[in-house]
């Protein structure tokens, strides 16, 4: 495994990672078990104490609000007094946040002194219902929109709840899509002072560049995970026009052509979000392509990538650690050998989990909580 060792936080980071290196466990070997594995396993976790939050946001390609919401739900420690801050999770494509994977990290980081707020993208999950349309790689307005909501209200009806604190830094973890997104909102915002829309952002096994990733999930050896990821896909769109009411047969047959990933983001995603084509979308919504120029938007950034990731090639994270500019104090950079697509499954439970939560409490020094 590599890490870019380009700050303090990194160097802190990095003897963490030498004392705990992923090793697969058994009987989880290979990328593709591991990208499996949380699929053969019994969903049993529950939060313990959920919060609704509706998070408004505008119509899409539009700054006016229609009634559109985002769902979230906040989960925060027993112990308010050390509250470390706020992490906004978000789900990988065609999920929600009833995945398993995602409800396992919020649980690690709410034992850990942090508050979760697990948020559906437009379109999934529970949400379904409180807004048009479907979330994109790109759909930046939404969670800046969103953030700045929860900033507010965190920071106001909030504030005695969370024992008075002045400032609560905000934190975002993105898994696979998810990551994408975030990281995407972070450059495309601007703000009117120094403050970065989170405080500090972790990403694991997201996609960097669409386009390699389109042509990955295109191989033949990829058929079963496609088939399964665009079944996801079409039902959540299906569900978001029935809600609607929007009862065509000639959309219903459309919905059920749809045989890749490629066709559904080329006839529903692209023109949705205003992208002149698939190529088009593609590439604006590829992170790799803007992260140099807009990296001063960046909050300290956490990328964790596997080699034998089987979705998510792992060539655009190499390219970017190789380039980044040691100065610049904002990407940690790992990349491990074994892992699969969001797997990290070791003998000491979901590796990558830990190693987040390790880097989010080195980042939270930084600001007087605790």
């Amino acid at each position: 495994m590599g890490l870019a060792k380009n700050n303090n936080i990194s160097f802190k980071f990095s003897d963490y990672l030498n004392k705990n290196p992923f090793n697969e466990a058994i009987p989880w070997f290979g990328g593709d078990v591991q990208t499996l594995r949380d699929t053969f396993i019994f969903d049993g976790l529950q939060a313990k104490k959920d919060k609704k939050i509706l998070l408004p946001i505008n119509n899409i390609l539009s700054e006016k609000f229609e009634g559109d919401y985002l769902l979230g739900f906040l989960e925060l420690p027993e112990k308010f007094d050390s509250l470390k801050g706020i992490v906004i999770i978000t789900h990988g494509l065609g999920g929600s946040t009833k995945r398993f994977g995602l409800k396992r990290i919020a649980r690690k980081l709410v034992n850990n002194g942090f508050g979760v707020l697990k948020l559906n993208l437009r379109g999934a999950g529970s949400g379904r219902y409180l807004a048009k349309g479907n979330y994109s790689a790109r759909c930046s307005n939404d969670i800046i929109s969103a953030l700045k909501f929860f900033r507010k209200l965190i920071n106001s009806e909030f504030k005695f709840f969370l024992n008075n604190k002045d400032d609560i830094p905000i934190f975002g973890v993105g898994l696979s899509l998810g990551g994408t997104i975030l990281l995407n909102a972070c450059l495309d915002y601007n703000s009117d002072n120094s403050r970065k829309l989170v405080d500090g952002l972790a990403c694991v096994s997201s996609p960097l560049d669409l386009i390699s990733c389109s042509n990955c999930i295109e191989r033949p050896r990829n058929y079963l995970y496609q088939k399964w990821l665009i079944h996801r896909l079409k039902r959540q769109l299906w569900d978001g026009y029935r809600n609607e009411g929007i009862f065509l047969p000639k959309l219903s047959k459309k919905i059920k052509g749809l045989k890749t990933i490629g066709e559904f983001d080329a006839e529903f995603t692209a023109p949705s979000w205003g992208f002149k084509s698939l190529k088009d979308y593609y590439y604006q919504a590829s992170p790799i392509f803007r992260i140099q120029k807009l990296i001063k938007n960046l909050p300290p950034t956490l990328l964790i990538h596997s080699k034998d990731d089987p979705w998510v090639p792992f060539e655009a994270t190499i390219n970017l650690k190789n380039s980044v500019n040691e100065s610049l104090d904002k990407l940690s950079i790992l990349i491990t050998n074994k892992g699969g697509h969001n797997g990290f499954h070791s003998n000491d439970g979901c590796w990558s989990d830990e190693a987040v939560k390790s880097w989010l409490l080195s980042i939270q020094q930084i600001y007087s909580l605790v």
